[in-house]
C-alpha cells in the first residue's frame, strides 16, 4: 500500500464522526484491531503457503495444519466450521490450504478499504493476489475478497471471507453466535 494511500485510509477511519462528538465518545480506529487481525491473517497464510516451482494439475503437498498461525485469528466458531468441512472435503473461504493444494498459492495483497457494519462488526476489503500455476507461477491472479470481523473475548477476530462479493446486513445477520454482540456505535 502507498503511504498517501495508507494516510487517507487512516484518516477516513480513525476521525470521529460528527455523531460521536455529540456523544463524546471517540470511535475506535479500525487499522488497529480489524484490519490489523486481517492483515495478520493473510500475512500467515502467505508464509505457510507451499514455495517452489507451482505447476498446473501438479498436486502440493498442503494441510490445514500448515496454517495453523493463521487459523487462530478467526473466530471459535469459524474454526469449528473449518474442521467440520475440512473433515467432510468441502471448501471453506478461509481454507487457503486447500487452494495451495491446487498450486493457487497466495503470493502478495493488499488493504483496500475498512468499513463499520452492523452489530459491532467490521468489513475489511482486500485485495489478493494468488501465483497462477498455468503460467508457472510467474503470473499473478488478482481477486478481492471482503472479510467479516468481529470481537470475541476482547480480541478481533476474522468470522468469514468472501471472494468477489459483499458482505451486507442481512449476510451478517446470519452468524449468530460467532461473536460478542455489542451495540453499534
Amino acid at each position: 500500500m502507498t503511504t498517501s494511500a495508507l494516510l487517507l485510509a487512516l484518516a477516513l477511519t480513525a476521525s470521529p464522526g460528527a455523531d460521536d462528538h455529540a456523544q463524546g465518545a471517540p470511535r475506535e480506529n479500525l487499522l488497529r484491531g480489524p484490519a490489523r487481525v486481517v492483515l495478520r491473517f493473510l500475512d500467515a497464510v502467505r508464509l505457510a503457503g507451499p514455495r517452489g516451482p507451482l505447476r498446473a494439475g501438479v498436486a502440493i503437498p498442503a494441510r490445514a495444519d500448515d496454517y495453523a498461525a493463521a487459523t487462530r485469528l478467526a473466530a471459535p466458531r469459524t474454526r469449528e466450521e473449518l474442521e467440520r468441512m475440512d473433515a467432510a472435503g468441502e471448501a471453506h473461504p478461509l481454507a487457503f490450504w486447500r487452494d495451495a493444494a491446487r498450486a493457487r498459492v497466495l503470493d502478495s495483497f493488499q488493504l483496500l478499504a475498512v468499513r463499520r457494519a452492523p452489530r459491532g462488526t467490521v468489513v475489511v476489503t482486500v485485495e489478493e493476489y494468488h501465483l497462477d500455476p498455468a503460467a508457472d507461477g510467474r503470473r499473478l491472479l488478482r481477486t478481492v475478497s471482503e472479510y467479516l470481523v468481529a470481537p470475541v473475548a476482547g480480541e478481533w477476530r476474522i468470522v468469514d471471507r468472501r471472494v468477489g462479493a459483499a458482505f451486507d446486513a442481512q449476510a451478517i445477520a446470519g452468524y449468530d453466535g460467532y461473536w460478542d454482540e455489542r451495540p453499534d456505535r
